[in-house]
């Protein structure tokens, strides 16, 4: 199934490639069935459960979410991500690409919704960030969950590293990091070579605290019931916890 997106020539659609793999090694499966163990109980997830993993790239958090869940869906808008997505889970896997913004799933189609590591905030507007959270409540049922992980913000300014270098076999990673002007977002610079061969492209994410986080949800249907600081169950603390992993519950809004 496919949905065309809704922005062309955003820095996201250039990032996510095949390369994306081979940048962030240790994304691998061993991390992602320890995330989803802890996901799966901090939302309560039956076996009965319809869930979404919203932003799946390759599909390595779905293949441990697969066997316990009545029915999952994989969303992504790289394709190149989705193809290894579906050689990693197979024929039979639901996989979607998709604009965040505009899911094809009708109203209340899902129990549970994941997106693991830092898949939101990438739009260059509030709005248009705090638009993925409304329609994420628009294909959950009432009472349903939602696991958002993110950066804490404090945390990834103070240990922003300005520029570094690395080789992941015969890849060569040069990135360039920088706050914007604002201070809100954190932007990188990306130089891949390979025999020879050069390719550039940016990431660009916004950079939430706590309580922004928080009106973007109320505003959009949910409330927080929950803020882990990592994936071993810490209490999050602001400027000291590396991430913000946010469980919330969709709001009936007739309550």
């Amino acid at each position: 199934m496919s949905h065309e997106p809704a922005t062309a020539n955003a820095w996201y659609l250039d990032a996510f490639r095949a390369e994306y793999l081979e940048v962030y090694p240790w994304r691998d499966q061993a991390s992602a069935e320890q995330e989803v163990d802890r996901a799966l109980e901090w939302l309560s997830v039956s076996p009965q459960d319809r869930v979404l993993d919203l932003c799946c790239g390759a599909g390595r958090h779905s293949h441990w979410i697969r066997n316990n869940c009545s029915l999952l869906y994989s969303l992504d808008l790289s394709e190149s991500l989705l193809k290894r997505a579906r050689s990693q889970l197979g024929r039979d896997a639901a996989l979607v690409r998709a604009d965040v913004r505009t899911l094809p799933f009708v109203d209340a189609s899902f129990d549970q919704v994941l997106m693991f590591f830092t898949s939101f905030g990438y739009f260059a507007t509030d709005e248009e960030n705090g638009s993925v959270l409304k329609e994420v409540a628009r294909v959950v049922r009432v009472d349903g969950g939602l696991l958002l992980d993110l950066p804490d913000r404090d945390s990834t300014i103070e240990g922003l590293v300005a520029s570094s270098h690395r080789s992941e076999g015969d890849l060569s990673i040069e990135e360039h990091r920088s706050l914007s002007v604002d201070g809100k977002r954190v932007e990188k610079s990306v130089v891949l070579e390979r025999g020879g061969n050069e390719r550039r492209y940016t990431e660009s994410v916004r950079l939430y605290h706590f309580d922004e986080m928080e009106t973007l949800l109320i505003q959009a249907g949910w409330k927080i019931s929950n803020c882990h600081g990592d994936w071993q169950g810490g209490r999050y603390i602001c400027g000291e916890s590396p991430r913000m992993i946010m469980v919330a519950m969709r709001q009936d809004e007739d309550r």
